[in-house]
């Protein structure tokens, strides 16, 4: 019976995923190099072109509509309909208006000049997430939870979620923690979002490659961040004093903790340890918040604080998300985040336009498409010491850039409502590591990959990267690698595995039964959502969420007729 489900999802896969020549790793097999191409698949293949490269030319200058997401003297954002931004190495040496000469050392025979006819927004940053865990389709959570305790004990969450990170990631297992990081990377950077909080300690050893890790990496010479994921009333006052010296000394500008996520009185009271503890502060980051009430609210408003909102994955366990209207009244800075895939959204483009719809359904119409893009750029910026680095289009910052199609409509509007059909161009430190063939091929000819949709959009991706362990695999390759794990064939398990615990049982079955009870192949979670049934089925289905709203409906009512974006 197992064969015949394990041949039906490994069908689901490749309709999923079609790849082109991979490489050989010492743990896996090697890879059909014939190119896999099945109706409904994603193609992928490598770019063959030569020329002169973006980081040859004297300076690369984007022209189009700027948001600049920094602010004038009145409080408005400064948008210069017409403008150019002129990108120096990896900074921004100049935003320019209409008729205003570049820099006098830009040498405009020299520069590459792109004419994008889009948006150009800073780059999105994603304050929360599990990366380690959005190769995994998003989770039909069946049950409510108060507090987040309960949820991850189930066997339910086991077969959902930790089974497919355990065998992906653990060197007993397969060990592919490097390909499921860079996965989940892609997912990030197909969204225009820079940078990501969420990785574990374990990916420093290939980081430094896609998007800017948060709080594990170094970003612009320094690391001042950290996260604590376990339960924080359970820390040691010795571990807090390190944290309250490290924040005095400048030393930690962000420290991210999960509190009162859930609904319950022991959610809420994790902000009462905080507050006692000294750690109810400017640096500390709220995630979720979700239990919080009007004085925990108040006081987070009067020290400076940030809450990070994740809507989806709220909804998704509690049946519930924060009070945003009252962190909005008293002026907490409030942030977005997706938490993970397994019961948040994909990316945040997703995870934007399901804030604005349920603002408009259940806090009446509170936010307007500038809060939500807000939340994305300049107030994660601000929270975490980084305002003079990225999330505003300023000289001087770091060319953390994405850039979108322009339709005519209000641009606050355009981002919240794009898809990663919309998105034309990424940059993060002035590489253009993402975007349409147009211009990917005059920056990066030979460098990158198409990724070709089912959906009527072709994409480019510069996957690879030298001087980083496992920096040369494609992302074909890492996308077959991850759909063939993620089919829990016995087979191949049994072949790769190397658990100890293995010789414990009388075969190898037995073993999966017991260490994997119920265990069931998934598909690897697509990186669009335009090939992802199953999301938008769960997403309109779950009886938690209760979504008034249909969010596939919305995800493709922005082109006129209808058409998948």
């Amino acid at each position: 019976m197992f064969k015949k489900v394990y041949l039906f999802y490994l069908l689901s896969v490749f309709l999923l995923f079609g790849c082109t020549s991979v490489q050989q790793t010492t743990k896996s097999p090697q890879i059909s190099a014939q190119k896999i191409t099945p109706e409904g698949g994603l193609k992928i293949y490598p770019d063959k072109s030569h020329g002169k490269r973006y980081d040859k030319y004297d300076a690369i200058v984007l022209l189009g509509k700027i948001v600049t997401m920094d602010r004038q003297k009145d409080g408005t954002i400064v948008i210069i309909d017409s403008g150019r931004v002129v990108i120096d190495g990896e900074k921004i040496s100049a935003v320019l208006k209409k008729g205003e000469k570049l820099p006098n050392d830009v040498d405009s025979l020299k520069s590459l000049f792109l004419q994008t006819g889009g948006i150009i927004f800073p780059g999105l940053l994603n304050i929360h997430d599990h990366l380690h865990y959005n190769h995994i389709p998003l989770w039909n959570v069946q049950d409510k939870y108060t507090n987040r305790y309960q949820w991850s004990k189930t066997h339910d969450c086991k077969v959902n979620v930790k089974y497919a990170k355990y065998v992906v990631e653990q060197k007993r297992y397969w060990g592919l923690q490097a390909e499921q990081m860079k996965y989940a990377e892609v997912k990030q950077l197909i969204s225009g979002t820079t940078a990501a909080q969420g990785s574990p300690n374990g990916s420093k050893k290939f980081c430094k490659m896609l998007v800017r890790n948060m709080d594990v990496s170094y970003n612009f010479g320094f690391k001042r961040m950290s996260s604590y994921v376990r339960e924080v009333p359970k820390v040691k006052p010795e571990k807090i004093d390190k944290w309250i010296a490290k924040m005095d000394a400048g030393e930690l500008d962000a420290i991210f903790f999960h509190i009162a996520e859930g609904t319950d009185e022991r959610a809420r009271s994790e902000f009462d340890f905080l507050e006692k503890n000294g750690l109810a502060r400017k640096e500390v980051i709220i995630i979720h918040g979700t239990a919080l009430k009007e004085p925990e609210i108040k006081y987070m408003a009067e020290h400076d604080m940030t809450v990070v909102w994740s809507p989806v994955s709220n909804l998704f366990l509690y049946g519930k998300t924060a009070d945003i209207p009252l962190y909005k009244k008293y002026g907490v800075n409030i942030t977005l985040g997706t938490d993970w895939s397994p019961s948040g959204g994909k990316n945040l483009l997703g995870e934007m336009k399901v804030a604005y719809q349920y603002s408009n359904y259940y806090f009446d119409s509170l936010l307007t498409y500038q809060d939500i893009v807000e939340m994305v750029t300049c107030n994660p910026a601000d929270a975490v010491g980084w305002t003079d680095y990225c999330g505003r289009i300023k000289p001087g910052l770091y060319a953390d850039i994405m850039v979108i199609e322009n339709h005519g409509k209000n641009p606050f509007e355009e981002l919240v409502n794009a898809t990663e059909r919309d998105v034309k161009l990424v940059f993060i430190g002035g590489d253009p590591l993402y975007g349409d063939s147009i211009f990917m091929a005059q920056m990066k000819p030979g460098d990158f990959e198409y990724i070709e949709t089912p959906c009527g959009f072709k994409k480019c991706l510069d996957f690879t990267k030298e001087d980083v362990p496992l920096g040369d695999e494609s992302f074909a390759y890492v996308v077959e690698m991850l759909g063939k794990v993620m089919a829990f064939d016995e087979d191949e398990m049994e072949r790769v595995f190397t658990d100890k615990k293995i010789e414990r049982y009388d075969s190898f079955q037995d073993y999966l039964d017991d260490r994997f009870p119920d265990y069931k192949p998934l598909h690897l979670d697509p990186i669009y959502h335009c090939i992802d049934k199953h999301f938008f089925d769960v997403m309109r289905k779950n009886k938690n969420a209760n979504l008034p709203f249909d969010l596939q409906e919305i995800y493709y009512s922005w082109v006129p007729d209808g058409a998948m974006r």
